[in-house]
């Protein structure tokens, strides 16, 4: 079932624009290869779940190469496809766009920092993103949402987006202001 128009991955970059290219492009590609090993073809459904909203749209992507799979490592595949995917939904469902990656060195506990204009406003975002190859995403979204909830990020909220592989399915999450800092 769609509710919404279809989701392009192959538009990351315009819906980023800070996004470098090449970045982009590896994840686009290891998005491909982690929805296509799990047997998915372009234009597959995307089970979504925005905060407590449940909805659907066609997935559609660039056709990767499956063969050249055993070239890139799998968790990889399945982490940088994640962040394709997450960041694609976050656009088109809540028009953020990034700014930056977080830094692990620097213990931000986030993968990026966002950002949403409105009425000449700027507000930031802390948004922690994983994947789940096979099974239930359901857990991982408790556990992004109690580690982000601790980035010293100054931000107006901190986010949890989980992908889903074998389903396909994205939930995207704000934690609750009291949980900060905890």
């Amino acid at each position: 079932m769609s509710d919404s128009p279809a989701l392009d991955l192959s538009r990351l970059c315009e819906m980023h624009p800070r996004l470098p290219g090449d970045l982009a492009a590896i994840m686009v590609i290891r998005a491909a290869l982690g929805l296509q090993r799990n047997k998915h073809a372009d234009g597959v459904n995307l089970h979504l779940i925005v905060e407590n909203a449940i909805s659907g749209c066609p997935l559609t992507w660039p056709i990767a190469d499956l063969g050249l799979a055993k070239q890139h490592d799998n968790n990889r595949i399945t982490e940088d496809g994640a962040e394709a995917i997450a960041l694609a939904v976050a656009h088109n469902t809540k028009a953020w766009q990034v700014v930056r990656r977080c830094q692990s060195e620097n213990k931000e506990r986030g993968d990026w920092v966002l950002e949403h204009v409105s009425d000449g406003k700027r507000r930031r975002i802390a948004l922690e993103v994983s994947g789940v190859d096979r099974g239930n995403i359901s857990a991982r979204v408790r556990q992004k949402l109690t580690q982000v909830a601790k980035s010293p990020i100054p931000v107006s909220d901190r986010c949890a987006a989980v992908v889903g592989f074998e389903r396909p399915e994205t939930s995207l999450k704000t934690v609750k202001k009291k949980t900060y800092g905890r």
